[in-house]
């Protein structure tokens, strides 16, 4: 089986290409140019390295949020697109499942993604097993960083924030930080987490297939807003 994963929910553009089990290609890049001006070009040049033509892919691997609103909505358009055209099944990974499936520790992990003004969405996930054990949410970083103070438990932390975050996060001795190459591997992580999601049955429908935002975009807001 061969398996294409792409991921815009973070500052990073990137994909994967996982073929049996083995990650076979992966792009990723951090860079000024938005999502949808280099996406598809990574998918491209990825499979052109790999002698691999897009007909091939027998699975896609949609990774759906939290992040980025824009982002989000460039990459699930993208792979539901591809996967429609060709007729391929395609499923659903949330972005904090994928960025804390690469931490391999008996410690709980928390993995962060930026949303700018100080906050953070973040899950709480435990195991080889990937267990998710509280719901993705949305908190500032100060919050968070006090409400799991309280729980006397160590936490490793890991995400695009991170460094951001770093010198807050150490003050606390139960508190550890991931190695900056697990921070940005999410569409690695969700070409594995797809393939076993496609073998347990949790397949997406294409039509109704939608980003989990967690919370409502800013242009929504100011909508409810004016019409309050």
């Amino acid at each position: 089986m061969k398996i294409l994963a792409i991921d815009t929910s973070t500052t990073h553009s990137s994909c994967a290409v996982m073929e049996d089990d083995f990650v076979v290609g992966d792009f990723s890049i951090s860079q000024s140019m938005s999502h949808n001006e280099i996406l598809l070009v990574m998918v491209d040049e990825m499979l052109k390295k790999l002698n691999m033509d897009i007909e091939e892919i027998d699975l896609f691997v949609a990774v759906t949020g939290p992040g980025s609103f824009t982002g989000i909505r460039i990459g699930v358009t993208t792979i539901k697109a591809l996967a429609m055209s060709l007729n391929k099944p395609i499923v659903a990974v949330n972005t904090l499942e994928a960025l804390s499936f690469g931490v391999f520790s008996d410690k709980k992990k928390i993995p962060l993604i930026d949303a700018r003004g100080e906050r953070v969405y973040y899950g709480v996930y435990e195991g080889v097993c990937n267990k998710n054990i509280a719901p993705p949410a949305l908190l500032t970083i100060d919050e968070l960083l006090e409400e799991f103070s309280d729980k006397n438990e160590k936490f490793v932390f890991v995400g695009d924030c991170v460094n951001l975050y770093k010198d807050r996060i150490l003050e606390n001795k139960n508190f550890e930080i991931a190695p900056a190459c697990l921070n940005s591997c999410i569409s690695r992580n969700a070409c594995v987490i797809g393939k076993q999601k496609f073998e347990s049955g949790e397949i997406s429908d294409c039509f109704t297939l939608s980003p989990e935002y967690v919370r409502l975009s800013q242009a929504q807001r100011d909508l409810e807003n004016r019409q309050k």
